[in-house]
């Protein structure tokens, strides 16, 4: 379902507002399994959220850290390994650092925490996705 999505999330804007700012014409890679994971992440980033406020320890709660691997994988993927060279070679270790933050708010419900992670790993991916975008374009 690539290209239905309501405008850019609360959790993951600046990654979304990239996919969505990034041409597909030409030599660059199809869009939409990332498209599709990065609104999978947005939506069980909203569902955690939801689940902090709420003091509830239930199962959605923990379904954003797998989300947002399975997003750093496709990222990998339509990349084609360019973020792993290079300027922006820490990607793949930022990443997993995010996650890790990520997945350790959420297990001690802190809201604080979980929202600073959010917007390191939403930066880093999408400083990502522009260091490739810039040297696709040169």
């Amino acid at each position: 379902m690539s290209g239905v999505h309501p405008p850019a999330g609360a959790f993951l804007p600046l990654t979304l507002s990239e996919i969505r700012s990034t041409p597909t014409a030409g030599h660059r890679p199809e869009l939409g399994p990332l498209t599709d994971r990065a609104w999978a992440a947005e939506r069980a980033a909203e569902d955690s959220w939801h689940a902090l406020l709420g003091d509830c320890a239930c199962a959605r709660r923990g379904q954003f850290p797998d989300r947002l691997r399975l997003l750093s994988e496709a990222a990998g993927e339509y990349a084609g390994g360019a973020c792993c060279r290079g300027r922006g070679s820490t990607y793949p270790d930022r990443a997993a650092a995010f996650e890790h933050w990520v997945a350790e708010a959420l297990a001690e419900g802190d809201g604080e925490e979980f929202a600073e992670a959010c917007a390191g790993y939403d930066a880093a991916l999408a400083h990502a996705m522009a260091s490739v975008r810039d040297r696709v374009d040169s």
